[in-house]
């Protein structure tokens, strides 16, 4: 079996994702490639499509959000744009195809979705596909993809994908895959030690994506004024600047900064409570470690609809104008039996095995 992955550098997510169900598949000796759709067509085309939506979540996030609702409400098409573009896209990924003998397609991004959907319009391609929607709610143009699997995040999406016309058959709601250290538990006071934390003391942990999204600054800040006794992990990411302001402030709680880290796994581990920018692979990360999370400052679109499944799931805060951080905070420490309720949601949301489960599928459905 050779297994293409056809995904796109819009943030991470998407990557991550890819690289998960890869790993898996090359432990178990299966040839496997990962192409960034447009990047691998045009370099510059490929790094116009990732700083566009860098510019849009980061500079113009209401613009964002709002182009993507018109895109759900069909009052816009940026990806009839993208379909277009797809074309230019169809001739080389079918050679690549052809050239690598691949069997077998996983795509990350509903535009791989299109692309391998006009291919098979074509009558191009004949190969086993299956599409990961990497949030808690199914994106625009999903729907008009042409594909033999969906996998999505949770069962409870299945009615949101069958409204939309993608039927039930081909949907595997055994969650967005992610990888396979997120599926290991260690006990919470040892990671505390080996941390540098105060293993009797309950641990808050603060992470806004890679990029250390939003005011880092005012987040700890309101995280100090909390009247719960609590210590702090603050994951800054590649937001320079906000370490360094940072680490340049006293707080009256203990407060430890970290720059950019590779196991935030281990900091999940160690953690009472996650408070989180809620973008569909973080959440999931934090689901699988069985963490309750506190959700603030999403970026209008899906992550706004991530909050929205995850809230009224009872998976989790949702911090907005009218109700704090602090709020939050206070809410989740002084009630053991609010804790409680969020711990068994997120329990039954967890799933760990995701990326495992998915390769199994795909192994079952190739011999």
């Amino acid at each position: 079996m050779k297994v293409l992955f056809l995904s796109v550098t819009a943030g991470n997510g998407h990557n991550s994702c890819a690289n998960a169900i890869d790993k898996c598949l090359k432990d178990r000796g299966i040839e496997t490639y990962i192409l960034d759709i447009y990047g691998y067509v045009n370099k510059m085309l490929g790094k116009t499509v990732s700083e566009i939506y860098s510019f849009g979540i980061s500079k113009a996030p209401k613009i964002y959000g709002t182009i993507y609702n018109m895109e759900e409400d069909a009052k816009l098409s940026i990806g009839a744009v993208m379909d277009n573009i797809n074309r230019l896209a169809t001739k080389k990924i079918y050679e690549f195809i052809k050239e690598n003998e691949i069997d077998t397609i996983i795509t990350t991004h509903v535009f791989g979705g299109q692309l391998i959907t006009r291919l098979k319009r074509k009558k191009k391609i004949d190969i086993f596909s299956v599409g990961v929607v990497t949030d808690y709610t199914i994106h625009p143009h999903w729907e008009k993809t042409n594909l033999d699997y969906y996998v999505i995040a949770d069962e409870g999406l299945s009615r949101q994908c069958v409204e939309k016309g993608i039927p039930e058959k081909k949907l595997l709601p055994i969650g967005i895959p992610l990888d396979t250290k997120y599926s290991v538990k260690r006990d919470k006071k040892e990671m505390k030690k080996r941390l540098g934390f105060n293993p009797e003391k309950n641990l808050v942990f603060i992470i806004m994506g890679s990029m250390g999204y939003g005011n880092m600054t005012s987040v700890i800040n309101d995280v100090d004024r909390g009247n719960n006794d609590y210590q702090v992990a603050i994951v800054c990411g590649n937001n320079k600047r906000a370490k360094t302001q940072i680490e340049k402030r006293t707080f009256k709680k203990e407060i430890k900064v970290f720059g950019f880290v590779d196991n935030v796994d281990e900091f999940m581990d160690a953690a009472d409570c996650i408070i989180t920018k809620p973008g569909g692979l973080t959440v999931t990360e934090s689901l699988a470690k069985e963490l309750p999370m506190i959700y603030m400052d999403p970026i209008p679109g899906q992550e706004v609809k991530n909050v929205e499944f995850l809230v009224n799931n009872g998976a989790g805060i949702y911090v907005t104008k009218n109700y704090s951080l602090p709020d939050a905070l206070d809410q989740f420490f002084r009630y053991p039996e609010r804790k409680k309720e969020m711990q068994v949601c997120v329990h039954r949301l967890s799933k760990p095995e995701s990326a495992k489960n998915l390769v199994d599928f795909i192994e079952k459905n190739n011999k």
